[in-house]
């Protein structure tokens, strides 16, 4: 019968451990508010990605790296863009950030969606990504994605 008194120290120990960790983190909740074509020459054409991060947690995270490929529509396939990274971003405790990513286009891709949004003004756009999140004590990804129709914003 010496089971029970060992027994009855481990329930106890979990039990403190348990109250001592606090509410679990949650991933930030990441929403792309935005895809837009912001600038178009004929030597160019630049596309930016807007994301708004929202941070239900009491503790600040700070996102590690951001990564978002964008594709638009044609003829029923998806045709790869280009891609665009961010750089470190603090978000603190119950607080919603908005971030601006830039994408850097591939040049064949660029000139195939330029005509295609000179003659019909608009593109369907599609923006996916991963952010990396770390709060400290854990680190996890948290992917976000959005389709959306385009056409070149006035700045």
């Amino acid at each position: 019968m010496k089971l029970a008194p060992a027994l009855a120290v481990l329930v106890a120990a979990a039990f403190v451990a348990g109250c001592a960790g606090g509410p679990p983190l949650r991933p930030p909740e990441v929403t792309v508010t935005g895809i837009a074509v912001t600038g178009l020459t004929l030597e160019s054409m630049d596309l930016e990605v807007d994301l708004a991060v929202n941070n239900p947690n009491p503790i600040g995270i700070t996102v590690r790296d951001v990564s978002v490929n964008v594709s638009y529509s044609k003829e029923g396939r998806e045709v790869f863009l280009g891609s665009g990274r961010s750089e470190e971003i603090v978000i603190p405790a119950y607080n919603r950030t908005e971030v601006a990513i830039p994408v850097t286009m591939d040049t064949m891709a660029m000139l195939s969606a330029a005509g295609t949004l000179i003659l019909s003004g608009e593109l369907e756009v599609t923006a996916e990504g991963t952010m990396t999140v770390d709060a400290g004590i854990i680190s996890f990804n948290v992917p976000f994605g959005k389709t959306t129709k385009v056409s070149v914003r006035e700045r």
